[in-house]
């Protein structure tokens, strides 16, 4: 019979938290899965049974935070260990090989370092042309020996996400531009165990129809992994425009960022979340250099903000983003908030005393609320769910 056989990474080192952790990974795989297939938890492992057709069934387990092995195995009852090894007499292999054997069941009557090369010695005694390499080899047969007389028996290993399960640590509220960078941010914030809001803003009539749907998918993009966030879509017009008439154009990027933090913030709060993610990326653009950065930090007075890319390199957010599949949505020709706004000549070192002159010039807190109060939540589409939905062929 297959089995899908998973393992999971950080959650081992949980302690006493342990089980909440587990609760929350076999609670996400389930959404995960089509209906009707099985997934639990048994001596350290996640079973996945119940399929027909175990590559689809990979390709959403490979979606979920916290798995770190995802192996399709053959279920081996056996009461000897002649009947592993009668088993591994009809496995093909091609090239090279070697044979990893865990011995979960210490009653198991041969350990697993004299045990293996008896499994090695059927394979290659059925396979020929198969040679030995326990350095790099093409083909690791993995045998597993659990308790009450099963073994798992597998040819292939499949890499999960790692991480920890959406939703044990809390819950974040993800400023999206539309760029390559900010759902890379929310998707780090995701495998470390955050759920993800996101929180977006426009500029109509200076932005299209177009520029907003563009951030939908993306966001849909990113609760692919597990996700069930919603779009909190900010008007935005109104303050852009305060800023141009009534400030020095070269602090517009900076108040605006301010204005964003803050209101993020707000948002936050009123959604019960934790904390701030950001895409900014440590002098990529003239509002993230340090004093940009610091300017922003003052705004926000209950919510850290958090930035993990902050000192990634372009070519390495941008190979995460194609990895996530929202490169290609990124990159599409629509305008955001900030280029419609941006000044010729931007600040890249803003001191904070000039700053706050700058906004006493508007009515900080008055537009912040006016324009909380004009915020719409847009609910995403659930491609987890959606699948879970769907009847098992």
């Amino acid at each position: 019979m297959s089995i899908i056989v998973c393992s999971y990474g950080e959650i081992h080192l949980k302690g006493s938290n342990r089980g909440f952790f587990l609760r929350t990974l076999i609670q996400n795989i389930r959404q995960a899965l089509p209906q009707g297939v099985k997934a639990e938890v048994r001596d350290t492992r996640v079973l996945v049974t119940n399929f027909t057709d175990a590559k689809p069934i990979v390709a959403c387990l490979k979606k979920v935070f916290g798995l770190t092995h995802i192996r399709v195995c053959e279920s081996v009852n056996y009461q000897s260990p002649d009947d592993i090894l009668a088993y591994l007499a009809k496995v093909k292999v091609t090239g090279t090989f070697k044979v990893v054997v865990n011995r979960a069941d210490k009653n198991f009557p041969v350990k697993s370092p004299i045990f293996a090369p008896q499994c090695g010695d059927v394979i290659l005694k059925n396979n020929p042309d198969a040679k030995v390499d326990v350095q790099s080899p093409d083909t690791i047969v993995q045998v597993e020996i659990r308790n009450n007389g099963v073994a798992f028996v597998s040819t292939g290993c499949e890499r999960g996400l790692g991480g920890l399960p959406v939703g044990v640590s809390g819950r974040a509220i993800c400023l999206i531009s539309g760029g390559i960078d900010s759902p890379v941010a929310a998707f780090l914030a995701m495998k470390r165990g955050l759920a993800v809001d996101f929180v977006h803003f426009s500029t109509p009539p200076f932005t299209s129809e177009l520029a907003l749907q563009k951030v939908v998918s993306l966001c849909e993009q990113v609760n692919t992994f597990g996700n069930n966030g919603n779009l909190y879509v900010v008007p935005f017009t109104e303050i852009g425009s305060q800023i141009q008439k009534k400030c020095h154009d070269q602090y517009t990027i900076t108040l605006m960022r301010r204005f964003m933090i803050a209101l993020a913030e707000k948002i936050g709060v009123a959604h019960h979340a934790d904390c701030i993610f950001t895409g900014e990326n440590l002098a990529q653009v003239a509002s993230q250099t340090i004093q940009g950065i610091t300017s922003n930090n003052f705004v926000a007075q209950q919510l850290p903000i958090l930035r993990p890319l902050i000192c990634f390199d372009k070519d390495e957010i941008i190979h995460i983003a194609k990895q996530i599949g929202t490169y290609q949505i990124s990159i599409l020709p629509y305008e955001d908030c900030c280029t419609v706004f941006v000044p010729t000549h931007p600040t890249i070192k803003p001191n904070l005393k000039t700053v706050l002159e700058e906004e006493k010039k508007l009515n900080f807190d008055t537009l912040v609320d006016n324009c909380y109060n004009t915020v719409i939540c847009k609910r995403l589409q659930n491609t987890s769910a959606e699948l879970s939905n769907k009847p098992q062929k």
